[in-house]
């Protein structure tokens, strides 16, 4: 047995049972005396490394296969504070898992803008971080540099070039691929995507159709309304409710003033003292209706005559409900009290359109994320200052409201909302809004925050909403400072 496997003997067995061997005479060492056998093993152990680190022949390596060597960086470092807090978020973050990955986000920007690069020995952590945290990764360039992205080249190879430009010969590509690349035309080139769509149209199955056409909801314009009616001939099925769906957001289209003509002789406002809606059920549709995408009559069983008229409403224009009450779209909103299938389709309708008229009525009455999105941001604020103050939500269903509000909120929001979460009731409310809240409010609400965590009782995820936001701000605050 050689030294080596004794040594591994000893370690397995137990110095108790086998005392570790001595080191072979060419190596010219003897352990020290007076050690036990327990330090005698680790001794050794020790020189067992050393000697076969030593040993060991480097691999001959191709240099065809080494990368290119790093850039030069053109780009000053940051030094000095802005360096210093890098580090701390990296290895010793003073703040929980969320609010490091945002607090390194904005270090990133103020990087950029300043026309300064992440030190070089932050960088390895640093991508680290942003293959889990995408809002990181989002922001790497230009702060990481030129070495930090030649490094991100070696570990995550990226694909620096153009996007290729879209074939004209859509055989070359599977479905899924085409899609990909059809939407990418239909963002920069909508009248493109048309044009080669309709070249092509004939050529395709109907799987392909149906997927080809949904891209359209992408930068979707009146121009497109010819190609969508002649998808409505279509033999599939598929391709037929997808022209359909996408003929819902064009309210000036044909299809639209059809559906406005079926629509009008069902709704009527009737009463002396209090006027109300009155709504028939559609009849049975004829072709054309069937044509424009109206359910048919099932083989067994009743119709539905209601999903009829969901149909009907959210493909006609918004503006057969003014003209046939007479009034503005939140006064005509009071005449359907009472009928909310009605109104949520009209939200629907409203959203689809991204009808800011239509948008602000319907939110007095309804509390719906996706209509916020039909408003100018500072709208937005507008519209739930007067949910908060007039209290027509509950605080939870402003939840995903205050979510997509653009950041940082105005001061009067902020305020407003801080009292929400410090009310007696509003625990729950806090553990709902802590992962956006400390970066939703300005800098201006800090002082509020110290206030209210000073104030607040034994509540944990009150206390814990208002010290993140302290903690992200007094941060961001430092940030701000030391890149100036």
């Amino acid at each position: 047995m050689t030294w080596l496997a004794d040594l591994r003997t000893s370690a397995l067995l137990g110095t108790g049972r086998r005392a570790a061997p001595l080191p072979p005479a060419d190596l010219d060492f003897r352990p020290p005396d007076g050690l036990s056998r327990e330090e005698s093993l680790l001794d050794q152990a020790a020189l067992a490394d050393v000697v076969t680190r030593a040993a060991r022949r480097p691999r001959s390596v191709d240099t065809a296969d080494l990368p290119d060597p790093a850039p030069a960086d053109d780009a000053p470092e940051a030094r000095g504070e802005a360096a210093r807090l890098l580090d701390l978020l990296l290895t010793q973050p003073p703040v929980g898992v969320e609010l490091r990955s945002q607090l390194v986000t904005d270090w990133l920007q103020l990087a950029g803008a300043s026309g300064l690069r992440v030190p070089h020995r932050s960088i390895p952590v640093l991508l680290a971080l942003a293959d889990t945290h995408r809002g990181v990764a989002e922001h790497l360039h230009p702060a990481i540099g030129a070495r930090g992205r030649w490094l991100q080249s070696l570990t995550r190879p990226m694909d620096s070039g153009p996007p290729p430009e879209t074939t004209t010969d859509w055989a070359e590509l599977r479905t899924a691929d085409a899609t990909v690349e059809l939407e990418r035309l239909r963002r920069s080139d909508p009248a493109s995507a048309r044009e080669q769509l309709a070249t092509h149209w004939e050529t395709l199955s109907a799987r392909e159709r149906a997927a080809y056409l949904s891209v359209f909801g992408t930068n979707l314009e009146p121009a497109d309304e010819d190609l969508l009616e002649r998808a409505l001939d279509d033999k599939a099925k598929s391709v037929r409710d997808v022209a359909a769906a996408l003929l819902d957001g064009l309210p000036t289209s044909a299809r639209a003033q059809r559906m406005a003509t079926r629509l009008k002789p069902l709704v009527r406002v009737k009463g002396l003292l209090r006027k109300q809606f009155e709504i028939d059920l559609p009849p049975d549709p004829d072709p054309a209706a069937l044509r424009d995408g109206i359910a048919p009559a099932p083989r067994a069983g009743e119709p539905d005559r209601l999903g009829r008229l969901d149909t009907i409403i959210r493909g006609a224009p918004l503006d057969v409900w003014e003209t046939v009450a007479g009034r503005s779209p939140a006064a005509t909103l009071a005449l359907l009290d009472g009928e909310p299938r009605v109104i949520d389709t009209i939200v629907a309708a409203a959203v689809l359109r991204a009808d800011a008229k239509w948008a602000r009525a319907l939110l007095d009455v309804r509390t719906d994320a996706r209509l916020l999105s039909c408003l100018a941001p500072a709208e937005r604020e507008q519209a739930l200052l007067r949910h908060i103050r007039g209290g027509t939500a509950q605080p939870m269903a402003l939840v995903p409201l205050l979510r997509d509000v653009p950041r940082p909120w105005g001061l009067t929001l902020a305020d407003e909302v801080l009292e929400l979460v410090a009310a007696k009731n509003g625990g729950p409310l806090a553990a709902l809004v802590a992962d956006f809240l400390p970066m939703a409010l300005p800098l201006d609400s800090a002082d509020h925050c110290r206030r209210l965590l000073q104030d607040s009782d034994d509540d944990a995820p009150r206390r814990r909403v208002f010290r993140d936001v302290v903690q992200y701000q007094s941060f961001q605050q430092s940030l701000t400072e030391a890149f100036r």
